[in-house]
């Protein structure tokens, strides 16, 4: 049995996908996940399955759901992988093993690969971590505002783990794939510099300088367009260190490539969306 909120909510089994229905189970699972083996309040959830104000009945509608889920999950055998939901008051608590759920998983991940001493370990744990993601997370819920923020807080950790596997590759030397992750991420997120500033810094590695260059001012263009801002520091960087040429830091470390291989990749850092 496994819990998925990287891409579509949902609980597959040996037999397929649980059939959860409408929408705002989904809410009501994802909720419940996010807050996996912690007692949820109703007026939580309440504001997780609306976003504007709630039908009176509201209170029946979610215990509703919760009975068709732990239905749901009984008829699933889910007690013999050590998962439950139970009612505690004016709350609901799923119990479920950390290792069942796939957000848990991929955190856990980003943490082992940041333990890693040696590059090429870290680059396969996040790319493990980062084949988890089936799609944007809490899909086929309706999200509202509590689930909104954390379908975010849930992105910006697959965007740094992107931008940790970026960087694991350029220090094994490998800018052309360090490019080509970036740009399928720069291209869905056009106005978030680090992306771009990562990107130009990438191609510029690989020797595709022009295509740097090219890239700034795109992103240059799109800011004053729409923001009416200019590049911050991290992008303007990342352009005059192409236009001053420099000799691309950490593409031969000293002692080659096991001088590469012992270097420590740097942390996560929020990037600006």
């Amino acid at each position: 049995m496994e819990f998925r909120l990287l891409g579509t909510v949902s609980v597959d089994t040996f037999s397929g996908p649980l059939p959860l229905g409408p929408a705002k189970r989904r809410s009501l699972l994802a909720a419940l996940l996010l807050s996996a083996n912690t007692p949820v309040s109703l007026a939580r959830l309440t504001e997780s399955l609306w976003d504007e104000t709630p039908p009176l009945h509201a209170r029946n509608v979610i215990q509703g759901h919760v009975s068709r889920l732990r239905a749901l999950l009984v008829g699933a055998d889910a007690a013999t992988y050590g998962v439950e939901l139970v009612t505690l008051g004016e709350a609901y608590l799923l119990r479920v093993p950390e290792t069942l759920l796939d957000s848990e998983r991929f955190e856990e991940l980003l943490l082992l690969a940041r333990e890693q001493s040696d590059p090429a370990d870290a680059v396969l744990m996040l790319r493990e971590a980062l084949s988890l993601w089936q799609g944007p997370a809490l899909t086929g819920a309706f999200t509202g505002p509590p689930l909104q923020a954390a379908a975010h807080e849930l992105e910006e950790s697959r965007l740094a783990a992107v931008e940790e596997l970026a960087r694991g590759y350029a220090l094994l030397g490998e800018h052309n794939r360090a490019a080509a992750l970036l740009r399928t991420e720069a291209v869905a997120h056009p106005m978030r510099e680090a992306l771009a500033a990562a990107l130009m810094t990438a191609l510029y590695r690989a020797g595709r300088q022009s295509e740097a260059l090219e890239w700034f001012h795109r992103t240059r263009r799109l800011l004053a367009d729409e923001l009416g801002v200019d590049p911050g520091r991290e992008l303007a960087d990342a352009y005059a260190l192409i236009l001053r040429d420099d000799p691309p830091p950490h593409e031969e470390p000293a002692g080659g490539r096991d001088g590469a291989r012992n270097a420590p990749a740097g942390p996560a850092t929020a990037r600006r969306g």
